[in-house]
């Protein structure tokens, strides 16, 4: 078949797929594995360039095979990588014994293996040893390259976009679920892959999280100060079919992905005057926010930044609030954002963790009050000296609609 893909297609250039498999293959020789291998299909997108069925294997000199199962001719025509048709992962189990002589070691990321995947490995592979390698992916997807900060520069503009036409959207009597599918509408338009991918989530993420006043801030599953109603039990959170009250705070948390790379965002709006006690909150994550712009590092100790940030929130009146009421607060102020939400690094309390360059974190700053739940989050990346890059180039502010 004849492959040909549009111009807006984008396929990850060779030489940056090059760079990551020997990044990889490195971690492999320094653990003296015999290979590394890669099931997830994040982890073979990153490794491979294509999200085809199948798996990757990570040879210590660096070289890459693509075993595909659905579709292998599709996945050679989006990755360099050797692509080998298989049938079911029984042949993968006969290639890697080649490769893996009897009491060697491969390295799996059993983070993201279903243990019944990890037994069938084990029975494909007698007498092989399966080590986690996952803290070495992490470490290494947590910094990104050109590709990556390249896509997600035009996520956080796309984001910029869907933001800017909320005034137009927002008035009284819109119904949360309403307004989110309307700027969906408006991202899926620009490009936007309605799906933002985790790494192990309780629950799948989903790009319309807006929820307002006090019902927003009813507590729900997921790692977060709030959940919001969501559309049903079996979606607890996010939007519903409330509608959407004048002098409210309106929470619009918005997730944007451009070619699988993801910006993370929040901006609060009230429709007419926000009242007095939003305000304070409002400013007060201004205040965090800066702060952690000003020492946003490499070198920074993850634990001593979460410090700041608690502090600055507690000078200005927020210590009980921030970061969500007592029985829902969470322990980090910026997660990392790429591929995927819920993953290294992270700013939380306690870590030990030292800020790198090229690492890029979703600023997650939060307040619930009695009126409801108030945001500030934007996406930057940790540049080698000075501040960070701001990825989401939107208007810090407190946005106040006429009615």
């Amino acid at each position: 078949m004849n492959w040909s893909f549009p111009d807006t297609y984008h396929l990850v250039p060779h030489g940056i797929l090059a760079a990551r498999l020997e990044r990889l293959a490195q971690a492999c020789r320094e653990r003296r594995l015999a290979g590394i291998l890669l099931t997830s299909a994040v982890d073979v997108y990153y490794l491979s360039g294509s999200m085809q069925q199948g798996v990757v294997l990570v040879e210590p000199s660096g070289a890459g095979r693509y075993f595909a199962r659905r579709h292998a001719g599709r996945a050679a025509a989006e990755s360099p990588l050797a692509v080998e048709p298989v049938k079911g992962l029984s042949q993968v189990g006969l290639a890697l014994a080649e490769v893996a002589s009897k009491g060697a070691r491969i390295g799996l990321c059993l983070d993201v293996l279903p243990a019944r995947e990890y037994l069938a490995w084990q029975q494909r592979l007698p007498g092989v040893r399966l080590e986690d390698v996952s803290d070495a992916l992490l470490e290494q997807m947590g910094v990104k390259d050109a590709f990556e900060v390249e896509a997600m520069t035009r996520a956080g503009q796309l984001a910029a976009q869907v933001y800017g036409a909320i005034p137009g959207l927002l008035r009284p009597g819109v119904r949360e679920a309403w307004l989110a599918g309307q700027l969906q509408a408006l991202a899926m338009a620009g490009g936007h892959v309605d799906l933002l991918r985790t790494r192990g989530a309780y629950m799948g993420v989903y790009t319309w999280h807006v929820v307002s006043g006090p019902e927003g801030a009813l507590p729900s599953a997921v790692d977060a100060p709030f959940g919001g109603y969501g559309l049903s039990p079996a979606f607890p959170q996010g939007a519903s079919h409330k509608l959407i009250r004048p002098h409210e705070p309106v929470i619009v948390d918005f997730g944007t992905c451009l070619d699988g790379y993801q910006t993370d965002q929040t901006r609060t709006y009230c429709l007419g005057a926000a009242p007095h006690a939003v305000k304070k909150a409002h400013a007060a994550l201004e205040a965090v926010r800066q702060a952690l712009l000003d020492n946003l590092r490499p070198g920074a100790v993850s634990g001593e930044l979460f410090d700041l940030a608690v502090e600055t929130a507690a000078g200005m009146g927020m210590a009980e609030v921030f970061l969500g009421r007592p029985e829902q607060r969470i322990g980090f102020v910026a997660h990392g954002v790429g591929l995927e939400l819920g993953t290294p690094p992270y700013v939380r309390r306690g870590s030990r963790e030292r800020v790198r360059a090229g690492e890029a974190y979703a600023l997650e700053l939060k307040i619930v009050l009695e009126q409801g739940p108030v945001g500030l989050e934007d996406t930057v990346l940790v540049n080698p000296q000075g501040p960070p890059t701001v990825l989401t180039p939107m208007p810090v502010q407190l946005f106040e609609l006429p009615m």
